[in-house]
């Protein structure tokens, strides 16, 4: 009888120590697992792939300073395949995380996808949208030129870096405060070229959207560092990549003062480079000015995630996931989905 009981206490004091064991830490960093995440930034940038950080590493006086890439809690691999290509265009990748979906056709249809606004907006989220300089086939605008894209960027502020097309512009000398439903043009970019920095827009403007919005989502995207690239310009292409790495280490040290902050970086479209085999080799590189690239863009592309549910992230999965991994949890809030059907 008394072995009896012996053995029921142990088995109870070992449920209770199994009980109050917690993991506290992710990438040996301090991380609590489980917060739903109320304010989220992701930047999505086309063409980036992870040994790119290599053009920023190593202009650095130490090796062992970090990229802000590197300070990312948790890294994963998604497939970047839909319905129709296993090498989709960036934009098409990007739309297919937004919405996570599979069957992205490149036609207005597409705009008749829910996007991850759609759902966000119903729990009371801010949506801003920052887009730099694009092609017509690569900005989410062009769904306004589809009928079934009416509702698409409904609820949204949206900024743009290109030659203002209206009267409603956004500079990052202005602090103002901005609506809905209204695309707002940079003034900086009158001329041919954008004179404002990427990284002072982004801050500039994420600093008056964020103070009215207790909870949002705020969307970068960029696809001027994959222009960059196509064009074997490794100065260009070496200074966008800075400024991304910029405007993520501000979200970053923005999540150190927000634990329910989720930032994410997710690329479409992924492009290889052919770096030098020896360091000797390094500085003939970077004074060439020219970048050599391969002819196939990957299969696979890296997102970096840090912050609440910066967990949900690690591991390999397809690109069309991103966004029920933001969603998915305990259920708190209302965030938790099971009704995103990837093939419809």
């Amino acid at each position: 009888m008394k072995k009896n009981r012996l053995i029921i206490y142990m088995l109870l004091t070992a449920l209770a120590l199994i009980g109050c064991a917690q993991v506290t830490s992710l990438n040996l960093r301090k991380h609590q697992f489980g917060r739903i995440p109320t304010q989220i930034v992701w930047i999505q940038v086309a063409g980036l792939a992870p040994e790119h950080t290599v053009l920023l590493k190593y202009s650095y006086p130490s090796r062992e300073t970090k990229t802000a890439f590197e300070n990312a809690l948790c890294i994963g691999n998604t497939w970047e395949y839909d319905l129709y290509n296993l090498r989709p265009e960036a934009h098409s990748g990007f739309l297919g995380q937004l919405t996570g979906k599979k069957n992205i056709k490149n036609t207005c249809e597409d705009y008749q996808l829910k996007p991850i606004w759609s759902y966000l907006n119903k729990q009371g989220y801010a949506i801003g949208i920052f887009e730099g300089e694009t092609t017509p086939q690569e900005s989410l605008l062009a769904s306004k030129a589809c009928s079934e894209g009416e509702d698409f960027l409904k609820s949204t502020v949206y900024w743009k870096m290109s030659k203002p097309q209206s009267e409603e512009t956004f500079h990052a000398n202005e602090t103002k405060k901005y609506r809905e439903d209204t695309v707002y043009y940079d003034k900086s970019c009158a001329n041919k070229e954008c004179f404002s920095t990427l990284s002072r827009n982004i801050e500039e403007t994420f600093k008056s959207f964020s103070r009215s919005s207790k909870n949002f989502l705020y969307l970068i995207r960029n696809f001027q560092y994959a222009k960059y690239l196509k064009q074997n310009d490794i100065a260009k292409a070496k200074a966008e990549l800075g400024e991304i790495n910029n405007v993520l280490s501000f979200f970053q040290k923005e999540a150190e003062k927000n634990i329910d902050m989720l930032i994410i970086v997710s690329s479409a479209e992924s492009i290889a480079l052919d770096f030098p085999r020896s360091g000797s080799e390094w500085q003939k590189y970077e004074k060439k000015s020219r970048l050599k690239i391969t002819q196939k863009t990957k299969l696979l592309s890296t997102l970096y995630a840090s912050g609440a549910r910066a967990e949900n992230f690690c591991g390999v999965f397809d690109q069309s996931e991103i966004l029920s991994r933001i969603f998915s949890g305990a259920k708190q809030q209302g965030l938790e989905f099971s009704i995103i059907n990837p093939f419809d």
